[in-house]
């Protein structure tokens, strides 16, 4: 089992808290707790290599990165960065080309489910076509229960994924506060456990994300979980790291996601 402390990578927001889709798990709720994007040299000279690259979406369900790319190139070659960037759902990511180190998204089987949780029509295997194209290592996330915290696509998503990807991050529903979820449970652990037994049959490697209810809730998955994943993000038992910063760079360097296109 390794351990992952994500803190050492620092999460950017490209657009502050504005996010044109406002969905009903989020409303922009943890892009509050982001760093904006005029803060990376702040944090470069306080030592931190690694940046999720992320924000809200506009309401074709895309991140604007354009007028910051040139930027964030600059920023790269100055002072060896790290990239971990954050999609959304795109219609082109050739851009990205020449300045990720690694891409994450999110991924759902079934477009009425992706319609319902954030207002838009998106062909889901679409964005896999477009990460085989750009040849950039890739790390496909689900959240289990985000659908009011019931489980609906998550089986049928792990199916197609396994035929392109070598490594899964799931991570689990949470309700949040202040967001038309929030009085919606987190899916019975009894049932993610059977999502994540699941995916061990089907992936090289499991690794649950950094996204987990709190309180006794994350310490009952995680015992539950511990013999399904190979990668554990914030441990509640276990404060011995063997990396840290996002898992989906240690999923690059240290398990040949390189590779991870089948």
């Amino acid at each position: 089992m390794v351990f992952v402390d994500p803190s050492a990578t620092i999460p950017i927001t490209l657009t502050g808290d504005f996010c044109a889709l406002n969905c009903p798990h989020c409303k922009g709720h943890y892009l509050r707790s982001m760093k904006p994007f005029s803060q990376i040299e702040h944090y470069v000279k306080l030592g931190y290599k690694s940046f999720l690259i992320s924000g809200g979406l506009n309401k074709t369900g895309e991140l604007p990165y354009n007028e910051y790319l040139e930027r964030l190139k600059e920023l790269k070659n100055e002072y060896n960065l790290s990239y971990n960037f954050h999609v959304g759902f795109p219609s082109k990511i050739e851009f990205l080309a020449d300045v990720a180190d690694v891409i994450s998204f999110d991924f759902f089987a079934d477009r009425k489910i992706l319609k319902k949780i954030y207002g838009i029509e998106y062909e889901p295997t679409k964005l896999i076509q477009l990460l085989k194209d750009l040849q950039i290592s890739a790390v496909p996330h689900i959240t289990i229960g985000i659908d009011h915290g019931v489980i609906t696509h998550e089986f049928d998503a792990l199916k197609i994924l396994k035929d392109h990807f070598k490594v899964v991050v799931l991570n689990i529903f949470i309700p949040t506060f202040g967001t038309p979820f929030e009085n919606f449970p987190p899916p019975p652990i009894e049932k993610v456990v059977e999502v994540f037994e699941a995916a061990n049959l089907l992936f090289d490697k499991v690794i649950l994300g950094c996204m987990q209810p709190k309180g006794e809730y994350r310490k009952k998955l995680q015992q539950m979980v511990s013999k399904y994943v190979d990668v554990m993000v914030k441990p509640v038992s276990n404060k011995i790291y063997h990396h840290q910063g996002c898992c989906a760079f240690f999923a690059t360097k240290g398990l040949g996601v390189f590779e991870n296109v089948r």
